[in-house]
């Protein structure tokens, strides 16, 4: 049986970050992670990285895609996980396709300053996907931190928390994202709009707008989220203070000329067809088109969200 969950979170006000353009572009950081970008045609073969046991981490200077365009994480069959950051203080904007080639590793994206999926957003993944605008991912007892340096050595555990600030980006879906059978999908955010669809047959679609400055366990695949208060994230990550921008300059900064679902007029950002606001807020989620979960009895849908009315 199909179930669905929801969740209402406080909210305090909470905003997106840097209206810069998007660009079709992929830079690694460099003296980083080792992680090298070579280009075919539209495709971005992905390579290098750090390897820490079963993870292997990218580290990003910019991460975006346009209409068409390939990002291609090359695995192998060691790499458990594949986690990203992206570091430039910019949303990233990904209107094409994401993908892992090699290995069955499962894919996170870290990106404090928002993501937005385009409506030519598409997954050719084998195994769970997570999108994140924390500041840290736990790994064990160790953080990968979204800034600065890391000791990437001793980032072995599983990928199991994630720290939020006061201050966290948003995350925007108008795509059509689908995982394979019996698979995860996250999105975890300060503020997440979905207008798109999100697919995982038989699995599990966790949808979670986080309020304020929290602490997200998950202690199983598949499981509820937990969040733990307070958090003295200063102490468990490497914070940066980022320039707030409007959930506004998110949509509108993507250059997205096709974009379905979302309208913005005055600055003021409303569902197409139906005019409802979504709200600017921490800790909200507006999921307004399909969440797919069928497929076996016991799939779930999990979302933190207050219901449109």
């Amino acid at each position: 049986m199909e179930r669905t969950t929801w969740l209402v979170c406080s909210s305090i006000a909470l905003t997106l970050i840097s209206n810069a353009p998007a660009r079709s572009q992929l830079l690694p950081n460099p003296n980083d992670t080792n992680t090298t970008v070579q280009t075919s045609g539209n495709q971005f073969d992905i390579s290098g990285g750090q390897q820490a046991g079963g993870n292997l981490f990218h580290s990003f200077q910019q991460f975006d895609l346009t209409q068409g365009q390939i990002a291609n994480f090359q695995s192998n069959p060691s790499i458990q996980n594949i986690l990203s950051r992206i570091t430039n203080g910019s949303p990233s904007s990904i209107n094409g396709l994401l993908q892992i080639t090699g290995g069955n590793s499962n894919l996170y994206l870290m990106n404090p300053a928002g993501i937005l999926f385009g409506p030519s957003a598409s997954l050719n993944l084998p195994a769970a996907f997570t999108a994140t605008t924390a500041q840290g991912i736990g790994l064990g007892d160790r953080w990968f931190n979204a800034w600065g340096q890391n000791n990437y050595s001793n980032l072995t555990g599983l990928p199991a928390q994630f720290a939020f600030t006061d201050v966290a980006g948003a995350i925007v879906n108008q795509g059509n994202l689908t995982l394979n059978p019996n698979q995860t999908l996250t999105f975890l955010g300060g503020q997440v709009v979905n207008t798109g669809n999100l697919k995982a047959p038989g699995g599990t679609v966790t949808i979670a707008a986080i309020p304020g400055e929290q602490l997200v366990k998950v202690s199983q695949p598949g499981s509820l989220l937990n969040l733990a208060l307070p958090l003295n994230v200063k102490t468990a990550v490497n914070p940066q203070t980022i320039t707030p921008a409007s959930l506004p300059q998110l949509v509108t900064g993507g250059n997205l000329s096709n974009a379905t679902g979302i309208t913005v007029q005055d600055g003021i950002v409303s569902l197409t067809g139906s005019g409802v606001r979504l709200p600017e807020q921490a800790g909200m989620v507006v999921a307004n088109n399909s969440i797919d979960v069928s497929g076996r009895p016991g799939a779930k849908s999990i979302s933190s969200a207050r219901p449109l009315d």
